[in-house]
Parts: structure tokens; C-alpha cells; sequence
């Protein structure tokens, strides 16, 4: 049971921090003109989570799209605000998961502490 408890916190870990570099890219990239956003989706698996990062491709808005000559770059979607947001859940999702090995930590110290 703390094994699949470990396993799942360390997955959940893992795609928070990929998650967290990714929001850090776009941000770093949201002045580079034809950087396009990249996103990171997760799927819950038996024990964990499944990560995938991909590329969104954005809309440009009809305004750019019509000023856009063919093979021009167009500038960054990259939205701050949303970006800073999503970075504050993924921090949250960060320390969630990270609390949970500390309290798997806590029992099996419980456990064996009883066992002794």
C-alpha cells in the first residue's frame, strides 16, 4: 500500500515539475516572435500519472491574420496572466503531492515504530 502510495505521490511529482518548466518556457518565450505555447496534459494512470507535452496551436486573432504575408512569423500567444496562474496551481499541485510522501513517510514511521 505505501509502495502504490509512493509511487503515485512520485508521478504526481514528476508532472507538476514538468508541468512548472513548461509555464517557466512559455513565459521566457512569450517576446520571441513565432513561439508557439506548449502544454503539458496529464492522464491519471493505475498508479500515477501519465505526462504528455504538446504544441498548441494557437489562433491568431483575424486582425493579425490578415495583415500576416505568406511565410511571416507571427508573434507569441502567449497569455502572462494565464501563465502565472496556471503556475500557481502547479505549485499547489507540487506541494500536494509532495505532502502526501511525507505523510506515507509519517505512517510507515508509525508502523514500524509500533512494530519495534
Amino acid at each position: 500500500m505505501v509502495g502504490s502510495v509512493n509511487s503515485a505521490a512520485i508521478s504526481g511529482l514528476q508532472a507538476a515539475t514538468l508541468k512548472l518548466q513548461t509555464n517557466a518556457n512559455n513565459i521566457a518565450n512569450a517576446s520571441t516572435v513565432g513561439f508557439q505555447k506548449q502544454q503539458v496534459t496529464t492522464v491519471a494512470g493505475i498508479y500515477g500519472v501519465e505526462v504528455k507535452v504538446e504544441r498548441v496551436n494557437g489562433t491568431a486573432s483575424p486582425a493579425l491574420q490578415a495583415d500576416n504575408t505568406e511565410g511571416a512569423l507571427r508573434p507569441s500567444e502567449v497569455d502572462l496572466l494565464e501563465e502565472s496562474i496556471e503556475m500557481g496551481v502547479n505549485k499547489r499541485l507540487y506541494d500536494a503531492n509532495l505532502m502526501t510522501l511525507r505523510v506515507a513517510d509519517n505512517m510507515l514511521g508509525a508502523l514500524l515504530d509500533l512494530k519495534a
